[in-house]
């Protein structure tokens, strides 16, 4: 396994080299990260059927792995028109490399706090929102809500905050020891702590839940949950 560039605290960012390793690094330090992008595959194709012209959004498309696997999963996945934003050029190129040939998928480089929605049908942020400060991530919502047909879907896999300093330092230890079983070491797993620092913002699932009801959805709740990592669903 190839490492993460990580120098000082609060240092994280997603540029440089991180695309070449990304997806490499994200299997051994997130648990259900594939299986996530499998229950997100599937659960696509429950509000894509009907009278099209569908569109898809996935916020935070990094190098592109789900962003390909939702526009090729099944006929009406393929019939949906995909718009994949991120704000890195790096991470743009490495996901239009990787969807080249697919005529049904965009890449966008772009901040998805002040892009353009269109009206869209479904929508994925994959360890996305939890980089944004709970103020930030309110208005997100809001947008993603709004541009929602009525029955659409936001799903959201996100690092969340346990109920209480006990439980979250038992999930944390459970959640290093599975990076260490992963093929971490002990310096990789401290180095990516300090440089998350200040960049990574994760709420609590009812704080999540609060800002889902807040921005509009009809329905919520969760769907996926491992450790501190959780993924929603809000229907409008």
């Amino acid at each position: 396994m190839t490492s993460l560039p990580i120098t000082s605290p609060g240092s994280w960012v997603f540029s440089g080299d991180v695309p070449t390793v990304f997806v490499d690094h994200a299997r051994h330090s997130v648990p259900l990260y594939d299986a996530g992008h499998d229950l997100v595959c599937d659960l696509s194709t429950c509000f894509l059927g009907g009278d099209g012209p569908h569109i898809g959004y996935e916020l935070g498309s990094a190098t592109g792995q789900l962003l390909h696997r939702l526009a090729t999963h099944g006929p009406a996945n393929h019939a949906t028109h995909w718009i994949g934003v991120d704000r890195e050029a790096a991470m743009v190129k490495a996901a239009r490399e990787h969807c080249a040939g697919l005529d049904n998928v965009e890449v966008v480089e772009g901040d998805l706090t002040t892009i353009a929605y269109q009206h869209c049908d479904f929508v994925v942020a994959y360890l996305t929102m939890h980089f944004l400060p709970p103020g930030l991530r309110r208005e997100v919502f809001r947008q993603i809500c709004q541009a929602l047909r009525p029955g659409g879907a936001f799903f959201m896999f996100d690092k969340v905050l346990a109920p209480g300093a006990q439980l979250e330092d038992l999930i944390t230890t459970l959640h290093y020891r599975f990076k260490r079983n992963a093929g971490l070491s002990p310096e990789e797993i401290l180095n990516k702590k300090e440089s998350l620092l200040g960049v990574l913002q994760p709420v609590s699932t009812d704080d999540n839940v609060a800002l889902l009801k807040e921005a509009g959805f009809a329905s919520y709740g969760t769907i996926l949950k491992y450790l501190a990592f959780e993924g929603f669903i809000a229907i409008k």
